[in-house]
């Protein structure tokens, strides 16, 4: 398809030839202005394409048609899609920057809007998912990983409940039960063992030495002694604290800054 373009700043087309290169060839005899003798080639511009240009100008610098610049475009007085931070003024298109990626544009006034509070909340809600991760995260303690979900604290509650009522008890039947309830198989040897720490009064003792069967973060599964089950779920808990304080601190800092480069200084350290 052939398009002739008129050497203008808007630059209308003249006329049309449906022919390929081939066709002008055989049938116009390579002359595309055959048809209207009228014409001088010198004065128009032959484009050879699919399809037209959508707002078509004459380049004298290069003497060929092209696709107006968008400031051109303004300059003509054709409407074109601004983008965020982007207005006109006395046919001129202005870019004011973005700030930061939290501001949006108003596009009457021609300035960044910042809503603070939202902002705010956006870097609350960043945090409350670090502070997730470091209470339910995983937890290292003598070279195993433990997963400290919280369906998983039900388990140590229950590790340490078994252990408080277990070493109060006097009752070696229950004391068995509570033991088989923790997978611990009780032997006669184990039991005779039990019998006597409960007579010395150390019996607590002797139960945290006892190992039971714990699913680690991998799924694997290994024997921990119900002492150092305690130890992880302590050490847990002053972990939890230690990071719900810090996330209060952090809190603070957010509800005290004015700008959005305060904000994003405050970090987890």
């Amino acid at each position: 398809m052939f398009y002739i373009y008129q050497k203008q700043k808007r630059a209308g087309i003249e006329f049309t030839v449906n022919l390929t290169a081939d066709e002008v060839k055989n049938f116009m005899d390579n002359n595309l202005f055959l048809d209207y003798p009228e014409l001088d080639p010198n004065n128009y511009i032959v484009v050879e394409r699919n399809e037209a240009f959508k707002n078509a100008t004459y380049d004298s610098s290069t003497n060929t048609i092209r696709e107006m610049t968008r400031q051109e475009l303004i300059e003509e007085g054709i409407e074109i899609q601004l983008n965020q931070g982007e207005y006109i003024e006395n046919k001129k298109l202005i870019t004011v920057p973005q700030p930061t990626s939290y501001h949006t544009w108003n596009s009457v006034s021609h300035e960044w809007d910042i809503d603070m509070n939202g902002v705010k909340k956006t870097f609350k809600h960043k945090f409350q998912a670090i502070l997730l991760e470091k209470l339910f995260g995983s937890f290292e303690y003598k070279g195993k990983v433990f997963q400290m979900r919280d369906y998983d604290e039900i388990n140590f509650i229950r590790v340490k409940i078994a252990l408080d009522i277990a070493s109060e008890t006097t009752d070696i039947e229950i004391l068995k039960e509570a033991l088989r309830d923790l997978e611990i198989t009780v032997t006669p040897d184990l039991e005779e063992k039990l019998k006597n720490v409960m007579k010395s009064g150390k019996l607590k003792e002797f139960l945290k030495s006892l190992n039971t069967k714990w699913r680690l973060q991998d799924n694997s599964v290994a024997n921990i002694s119900l002492g150092d089950i305690n130890q992880v779920y302590l050490k847990w808990i002053l972990k939890v604290i230690t990071a719900q304080n810090k996330y209060t601190a952090i809190f603070i800092e957010i509800e005290k800054a004015e700008t959005v480069k305060e904000l994003e200084e405050i970090k987890w350290s």
